[in-house]
């Protein structure tokens, strides 16, 4: 038994590891293909991505103790359940939102006003 669990977290510690040289190569791609994506622009991207992504494990959280509130006979709960999808859908919206406007911020920037009305 013990060393069934071993080999699982060999699959794990190696998926993780794949993930994270993926997510390098996509990094790196972003920052040749994007000039305008700077590092201290990707630091702060990397930021508010990793607090919504904590905002949206506390909605799963909530969406769970609802649910348990729920099985026990609390007739509010379904209210609250739904409340907290709305929210995850909420902030997903406002990540997406928010990662597009930083993305965009500086495209236009090195370039002269008249260039950009133009279409050049």
């Amino acid at each position: 038994m013990k060393r069934r669990y071993e080999w699982i977290w060999i699959k794990v510690i190696g998926i993780t590891v794949l993930i994270y040289m993926k997510a390098g190569e996509a990094c790196a791609q972003a920052l040749t293909s994007m000039p305008e994506l700077a590092p201290v622009k990707l630091m702060i991207l990397f930021v508010l991505d990793a607090y919504g992504v904590w905002k949206l494990l506390q909605c799963i959280k909530n969406v769970l103790d609802h649910l348990s509130d729920s099985s026990k006979g609390d007739p509010t709960a379904k209210d609250r359940i739904w409340a907290s999808v709305l929210a995850f859908i909420g902030i997903l919206m406002v990540g997406v939102m928010v990662n597009v406007l930083l993305l965009k911020a500086g495209e236009f920037g090195a370039r002269p006003v008249s260039s950009v009305l133009s279409g050049n």
